[in-house]
Parts: C-alpha cells; structure tokens; sequence
C-alpha cells in the first residue's frame, strides 16, 4: 500500500512538472510573474497600490514596525529588481520598493516628464502617502541620481542615504556607455531585438548568473514594447536634469556609496567625486562586480551596508 501511494505521489509531481513545462514555453510571461510573486512571498514581502503625485504607484512592502528603508530602482527597472539584496535586509528594516512612475506596473504616460525633479517630487509624494516619517532611502543607478537629489532637495526628511552604482556625476571619467552613446553609437539600455538583450545582460553584470532563454525573451519582449518610452526617458535624465555637481554642495545627510570595480555603465571614479562632495560618507567598491551590485552581489553588500546604518546609529545623538 505504501508503495502505491509512493507511485502516486510521485505520479501527481511528474505530471504537475509536465504541466508547468508546458505553460512556461506556452505562457512565459505569465510564468515569469508567478515566479516573480513566489519570490516576493519567499523575501516576505506584499505587492500593495497607491495614488500618489497624480500617478498610481505599485510596490511591495515588507510592512512591520522597524525603520522604513525605501528602495529606488534604475533606469529601465522595477521594484522586483530588489528582490534578491532584500533577503539579507528584511529582518532588519522595514522595506519598501516602489515601481517610480513610467516604469514597472506604476502608470506611465507617453506625455509626461521624466526628468530627475519630476520623479524626486513623486518620490516624495510617494513617501507622504505612506505617512513615513525620515525614512532611510536606498537608489541604484539612476534611481541613486533621484535618490541623491531627494536628500539634497529634502535633507531634513531624510535619515541616511545608499547610493548603489548612482548616476548623476557628469564631471568624472566618462563611462563606456557613456562614451559610446557620445559618439553616435548605439544605446545598449535601448533594447530593440532579442539579440540586445542578450548582449545586454553582460555588459551591465560581471557576475551576471545563468538566465533561461524563455525568461530573456520575456525581459526582450517588455523592453522592446517600452522602446519608444526609455528613449524619451533617457533623454529627459541624462539632458534635462541638474546634475549632482550642482545640488550636492553642503549635503551632509549621512551616506555610503557602493560601486562594482568593473561597472561598464556609470565609472568607478564617481565614487571619488561623491566622497570628494559628501562631507558625511563613506564608501566600498566591490571587486569583481559590474553595474547591478544588488543582483550580482547582494549578501556582499547588505553585510556592508548593515555595518554602515550600525555608524550612522552610533554617531545619532542619543
């Protein structure tokens, strides 16, 4: 009897393997977003809406009572993008990731404005709707430069500062993709084949982990539909925006920098020109990692950044 029964389990789960092999090649994309909601449920966190800035604005919120540490995606990304670095953080704090307007699930009008002030006064009614009150903010990439012109813009609403791989220094050293877009070259975060996207992966990651071809094609299919979208977008942040130089100067809200040592889309050097500007910083490059330290590395750099908010507490005054 008990071998039947063995048969049977065993049965159900082959038949149930079939199955989901076939909806993966049938319905990837749906798929994809399954995996995607197993994962936030394995990280502990709940996909929640609000309108906010006149947008609606989709995040996930790990909830509780522990300090807000508010998680600011780059360009091209969305919340879900955090899901690997927050498995080392949520025990910690309270987390929230927000999909930024024109990005991810949140709205995303081909007439708006994209521009870093525009999203920092979302940003920031994003944050009022949430009641959250000094929240620690944390940005990678371009979500770094809105992150960084947040607390410039807002330093006493600000308790510290993460910037992970930041856009918004034009002074250092040009990047590679910067120098190629100057050029005239083509711009490789615009992804208008499968085959971009693919030639894509490794030049933002150093340590970019196998990916199933389905799940790329996936990533292609949505990038190639926003075409038109990041290319506007890309405008508006890298032409229409005021650049750190300008707005950092006298900043001292509290802030780590950390950048990957073989980052291809934004320079090391960067890390000098924010320490160089933010009295109150400090700062670790990664070695052998590329420009998405949250993915590539994220146990390296939560272990650093836990370290970095147990400074900021030591020196708060009591």
């Amino acid at each position: 009897l008990r071998m039947t029964v063995l048969y049977i389990v065993l049965g159900v789960l082959g038949l149930l393997a079939v199955v989901l092999l076939v909806l993966w090649f049938v319905f990837p994309a749906r798929m994809v977003d399954l995996l995607i909601g197993i994962e936030r449920a394995v990280v502990g966190v709940k996909r929640h809406e609000l309108n906010a800035g006149g947008f609606r604005m989709v995040y996930w919120d790990s909830g509780g009572d522990r300090e807000p540490l508010v998680l600011v995606h780059g360009f091209g990304g969305e919340k879900d993008n955090w899901n690997r670095l927050a498995r080392f953080l949520v025990k910690d704090y309270r987390l929230i990731a927000l999909d930024l307007p024109g990005f991810g699930e949140s709205d995303a009008p081909l007439d708006a404005s994209y521009c870093i002030p525009d999203q920092v006064t979302r940003l920031h009614a994003f944050i009022e709707a949430l009641g959250l009150q000094r929240p620690h903010i944390a940005g990678h990439s371009m979500g770094g430069f809105i992150s960084a012109s947040y607390a410039a813009t807002y330093p006493q609403e600000i308790s510290s500062l993460w910037l992970i791989s930041s856009a918004g220094m034009f002074n250092s050293t040009p990047s590679e993709l910067l120098s190629q877009v100057k050029q005239g070259g083509p711009n490789p975060l615009l992804v208008q084949t499968h085959q971009e996207m693919r030639d894509l992966l490794p030049f933002i990651m150093s340590r970019s982990p196998p990916l199933p071809s389905v799940l790329i094609d996936v990533l292609a299919t949505r990038a190639i539909a926003a075409h038109g979208l990041r290319t506007r977008q890309f405008v508006d942040v890298i032409e229409k925006s005021p650049h750190l130089e300008e707005l950092l100067v006298d900043c001292k809200v509290p802030t780590h920098i950390v950048w990957g040592d073989e980052d291809r889309l934004v320079h090391v050097d960067c890390v000098k020109s924010f320490t160089g500007m933010l009295c109150n910083s400090s700062s670790t490059i990664v070695p052998g990692v590329g420009h998405v330290p949250p993915f590539e590395a994220p146990a390296e750099i939560a272990a650093d950044y836990l370290a970095f908010r147990k400074r900021v507490a030591a020196l708060a005054p009591a």
